[in-house]
């Protein structure tokens, strides 16, 4: 029995500490992994004399894999727990990054990218489905926004060694540097106790059947929240896909300048993520995903750069709005479905999600193409269409899709 007086820190035990920050840490090192190819893009496309929409492609690619990542992922962590797939798809991600930086021709480059993907997707859903399984009910909200926020880590590091390194030894150091994150499997596997929920949901039911997706109660939910997921991952990658091309392009900064601004965006997200996952578990997830992203639309013209000398405000504002809202997603997520099920469901809607938002970044640059119209038009007009999705899905929800605690926030499941 909890203290619920007491501070929300002290609550968690020691080994719920340690599963949130093996999730956590797999999650900053995903971002950035991910991200110092969107910091690379523009030394790529140079190196490989290919187009903008090619390069953006490959974004696209990724996320198309990350769909089969997140289904193989999840039915495993479901079968055979939690901590296995998490360390396969941290060692899984980092070798395809360390690939890339021997690529001999842009296929190769699209050929890793793509396999990455498949690491990408399997890390997320089996690391956040053991973070919130294990974490006390009270703060998961707190820690829903400290987990995704990690992403933010993520690509402030990888801004920092983009920063640090690419001016001097190029864009294929950035690669090796990528591909250390493999040894952080060696702690997982050695300190990391596994999910309870897990352990007594297989004592009481060995074996799983796909047909339990599609459990009434289930099936609804997945479809909802795939759509809804794909619209708020449009917002994200709307917003980064081509962010630092048009700040090297349209803006005319240099490597430092652009480390700059992609630092200040996370920090925005950093913020937000939090401070919405806290909101969802007091107040519901329905007014924590839809302040945030009414914030975002006056915030767009000054992210890309239509105000002079409210750049760096536009980005912290941008991150803290539209990328800060993911702070609400493992929260959210885990508290839709039961136990049984929650790894491959969790899977299945984050990375559907992600497929169908994954021709974003390739949109944009095609608005783009043969200069018809500026980057930076390009890039606001998709992030404001997406962002006016998220809300009508959002608000036309199934019936009970949030049923459950009180101001609309889902039940979150027992830890």
């Amino acid at each position: 029995m909890s203290d619920a007086t007491g501070p929300w820190w002290r609550e968690p035990t020691r080994p719920q500490w340690i599963s949130f920050l093996a999730a956590w840490a797999g999650w900053v090192l995903d971002g950035f992994d991910f991200t110092i190819f969107l910091l690379a893009m523009p030394a790529i496309a140079a190196e490989f004399g290919v187009s903008w929409v090619a390069t953006a492609g490959s974004i696209t690619l990724t996320l198309l894999f990350r769909l089969g990542g997140g289904v193989v992922a999840g039915w495993a962590a479901d079968r055979w727990g939690r901590k296995l797939p998490l360390m396969i798809s941290i060692v899984w991600f980092a070798l395809c990054d360390g690939a890339v930086a021997f690529a001999p021709t842009f296929a190769w480059v699209l050929v890793f990218r793509t396999l990455f993907g498949f690491g990408m997707g399997a890390e997320w859903t089996s690391g956040a489905t053991l973070a919130m399984e294990n974490w006390p009910r009270r703060s998961r909200g707190i820690a829903s926004g400290v987990l995704q926020g990690s992403w933010a880590i993520g690509y402030i590091l990888a801004a920092l060694a983009f920063g640090a390194i690419a001016p001097g030894h190029g864009w294929r150091a950035l690669f090796i540097v990528a591909a250390l994150p493999a040894l952080l499997v060696l702690p997982i596997r050695l300190w990391v106790p596994e999910s309870p929920d897990w352990k007594a949901e297989r004592a009481a039911a060995p074996r799983s059947s796909p047909r339990e997706l599609l459990a009434p109660g289930v099936l609804g939910k997945l479809v909802w929240a795939s759509l809804l997921w794909a619209a708020s991952f449009g917002i994200y990658y709307g917003l980064t896909g081509l962010w630092p091309a048009l700040l090297t392009t349209e803006l005319g900064f240099d490597a430092a300048g652009v480390a700059r601004l992609v630092i200040v965006f996370n920090l925005g997200m950093m913020v937000g993520a939090v401070a919405w996952g806290a909101l969802a578990a007091r107040k519901g997830v329905v007014l924590a995903l839809t302040v945030p992203i009414l914030a975002l639309l006056p915030a767009l013209p000054l992210y890309v750069g239509a105000v002079p000398g409210a750049l760096a405000a536009g980005a912290f504002l941008a991150g803290a709005t539209g990328a800060g809202i993911s702070g609400v997603t493992p929260l959210l997520l885990t508290s839709l479905f039961p136990a049984t099920v929650r790894a491959r469901a969790v899977g299945l809607v984050y990375h559907v999600g992600a497929l169908l938002a994954a021709g974003t970044p390739t949109l944009v640059a095609a608005l783009a193409a043969g200069g018809a119209r500026p980057l930076s038009h390009a890039m606001a007009a998709v992030v404001a269409g997406s962002s006016l999705l998220t809300l009508a899905i959002l608000h036309l929800r199934p019936r009970g899709a949030l049923a459950g605690e009180p101001g609309g926030a889902p039940r979150a499941p027992e830890p």
